[in-house]
């Protein structure tokens, strides 16, 4: 989040509490820590589309114009 999408640290941590508030907030499998991984899927595209306007951005390759530090 901070390297790839260019957030500041306290916007990435905002980010990061509502993602595992979604994420493992839903009916889990037992106690052990087990998610769906399509519910993490969906957060993350959308964590994603929220901060680059396309939920299929590449996460993977050249930095995003302007955006992004060294991580």
């Amino acid at each position: 989040m901070l390297g790839r999408l260019g957030m500041s640290v306290d916007k990435a941590i905002r980010f990061y509490g509502n993602l595992t508030g979604d994420v493992f907030s839903h009916k889990q499998t037992g106690r052990d820590g087990k998610f769906q991984a399509s519910r993490l899927e969906k957060v993350l595209k959308d964590i994603v589309k929220a901060e680059t306007g396309q939920e299929d951005e590449r996460m993977l390759g050249t930095a995003l114009e302007g955006k992004g530090c060294k991580t």
